[in-house]
């Protein structure tokens, strides 16, 4: 039977990362202006040792403690590694010019995906769950509010907002929960393995992983352990017609290219 409802993470799934270049170029101008506003001046490897102190904190806490620190905590990891301080307000500005960068650059929908998250409005309700970086929960329903596609979904499940990280099964509970759904009647869609694909199956959900030349996450050495493949969003509705039962099961299905 099809699903009762479909979750869908964010990053590599729905929207791709386009115009990166563009959002750091403008962290690192407003990072230094206003450490320089503030008396301090630092080379570029110094900022860049920085700025992967930050990320390497992202990262400890997304994979240990599946918890996503925000642009403020992220800021001032920099800022400790620089032995630097600048006024709160100045901190605001720079936090704000890093969350907000996904707006001023945007990333564009991956192809297919407007047209499949239309086709699925019509008949299943729709849930983003995602962890978020820099950009909180509030800024990407911004982004998903100006391509057109932010009231096709009835709830969304940010990590900033729940303090909880994929692949908790509280970040997927909440969703179900939110779109009064049980877990085997749902499907969820994402591109990571670890998060994505673990986290559903362990909240007992079935699984789709969004997997082509463009995104390629490690897998585990026996594959993955999603019920279906996608490489591209043209190919999920023949999948999601085949892919719940009534026992859990899974069905093994690939689309096209994998």
């Amino acid at each position: 039977m099809a699903p009762v409802a479909v979750t869908i993470d964010f990053w590599n799934t729905l929207f791709g990362t386009e115009n990166g270049p563009e959002r750091e170029r403008e962290r690192r101008e407003v990072m230094t202006a206003e450490l320089a506003q503030a008396g301090f001046s630092f080379d570029e490897p110094t900022l860049e040792g920085a700025r992967e102190a930050a990320h390497e904190h992202f990262r400890h806490h997304w994979l240990e403690k599946q918890r996503t620190p925000g642009a403020v905590e992220l800021v001032e990891v920099m800022l400790a590694r620089l032995d630097a301080k600048v006024s709160d307000d100045a901190l605001e500005r720079v936090a704000d010019v890093f969350a907000r960068g996904v707006i001023d650059h945007p990333p564009e929908l991956l192809p297919g995906a407007a047209d499949a998250v239309e086709r699925l409005a019509e008949t299943v309700p729709l849930a983003i769950i995602s962890d978020t970086a820099f950009s909180p929960g509030s800024v990407l329903r911004e982004l998903m509010g100006e391509v057109g596609i932010l009231d096709r979904f009835s709830a969304f499940v940010f990590s900033d907002e729940t303090g909880v990280a994929k692949p908790d099964p509280l970040a997927f509970e909440r969703a179900l929960g939110a779109l009064n759904v049980e877990a085997r009647d749902a499907v969820h869609i994402g591109d990571i393995e670890r998060t994505d694909v673990l986290g559903a199956r362990a909240a007992g959900m079935h699984a789709v992983l969004y997997r082509n030349a463009d995104h390629l996450h490690q897998l585990a050495e026996d594959g993955t352990a999603a019920h279906a493949t996608i490489a591209h969003w043209d190919d999920l509705d023949e999948v999601l017609d085949r892919l719940v039962g009534s026992d859990g099961a899974s069905s093994n299905a690939t689309g096209d290219g994998e």
